[in-house]
């Protein structure tokens, strides 16, 4: 990880372009590199405003908290309808599923803060969201299943590193 930041910092020096700009250009990279080949099965990162007109199975819209979208400069300047508009594309594009994620806190320049969920979420129907992984929350799965996997990892395992019989 530590790789990738450094050379997203060198890459941005040399080309003059922050965070956000690399980004969009990598998002751009990724669309395109695939377009002859047919549908591939890789994971494909993308911004708001660069999936517009896309569609794909499993979207998983990440940061869906206040300050990020909608963006603190944008509620500042007035401007939350398109922050909406965006949030809606991001929720459209999703065929099967789409996961909506948020931190309940965040580290900014070095301190904690707590942040909230985007105002967007609440918007949403209440009967097309499922919670997971806060206190009270339906589990990711549930015990027994958790169980029966665990049980299953180990079987293979044991299975990989049993002795061949000659």
């Amino acid at each position: 990880m530590l790789e990738l930041v450094a050379w997203l910092a060198k890459k941005g020096e040399a080309d003059g372009k922050n965070l956000i700009e690399l980004s969009q250009t990598i998002a751009l990279i990724t669309m395109l590199e695939g377009r002859d080949e047919g549908e591939v099965d890789a994971v494909k990162m993308s911004t708001l405003h660069a999936s517009k007109g896309l569609e794909y199975p499993y979207v998983f819209l990440v940061g869906t908290e206040e300050g990020i979208l909608p963006h603190s400069e944008s509620v500042d300047n007035g401007m939350v309808e398109e922050e909406r508009r965006l949030m809606y594309v991001g929720i459209t594009r999703a065929q099967r599923m789409l996961t909506l994620s948020y931190c309940v806190k965040r580290r900014r320049a070095g301190e904690w803060q707590f942040v909230e969920p985007s105002r967007f979420i609440a918007e949403i129907d209440g009967s097309d969201l499922r919670h997971f992984g806060r206190p009270g929350a339906e589990p990711i799965v549930s015990k027994s299943e958790g169980k029966s996997r665990l049980a299953s990892l180990s079987a293979m395992l044991a299975e990989k590193t049993k002795p061949a019989d000659n």
